[in-house]
């Protein structure tokens, strides 16, 4: 449930087409927090690090301290990011140009389309050579009648 509905909030603000903030950001931050909630003291004991959680001892020492280990964490990982993001502006550039995201990734950065030609509307195929069957036309797209699957 974190992860849905952590994916559809964050895609209201942030671009983020494989759901890892949700996944790893989000699910990480509750991962983390949960240990602090629902430890055992018994598990605690065996593996010899913290204490239990706050329902099982109504303490907040291991809760805190992990809330305390997921700001360092949070601290940590912007203070890198944000540096190497920036590093990587100043030298090579974050961001492809504008004609580059108009033609699409596909093929700016690896000259070929990621879809087949039948699925990319006629306007966008105009100077593309198609490799070594450009020569055979596109199977024509199904009819809405038909039930078949185009060739």
């Amino acid at each position: 449930m974190i992860v849905v509905f952590g994916v559809i909030t964050i895609d209201k603000k942030i671009d983020d087409p494989v759901g890892a903030l949700s996944a790893h950001g989000l699910a990480g931050i509750w991962g983390t927090i949960s240990c602090g909630l629902f430890t055992a003291p018994r598990l605690a004991a065996h593996n010899a690090v913290g204490e239990g959680g706050l329902f099982y001892t109504g303490s907040f020492k291991q809760l805190g301290g992990q809330t305390v280990g997921v700001l360092a964490t949070f601290a940590f990982v912007f203070v890198v990011s944000w540096t190497v993001f920036w590093a990587i502006k100043k030298t090579y550039g974050l961001r492809v140009t504008e004609e580059e995201e108009d033609a699409g990734l596909d093929i700016s950065e690896h000259g070929m389309y990621g879809y087949p030609e039948q699925f990319i509307p006629p306007a966008e195929l105009i100077g593309y050579s198609g490799g070594p069957y450009a020569t055979i036309p596109p199977a024509p797209l199904a009819s809405p009648t038909t039930r078949g699957v185009p060739a």
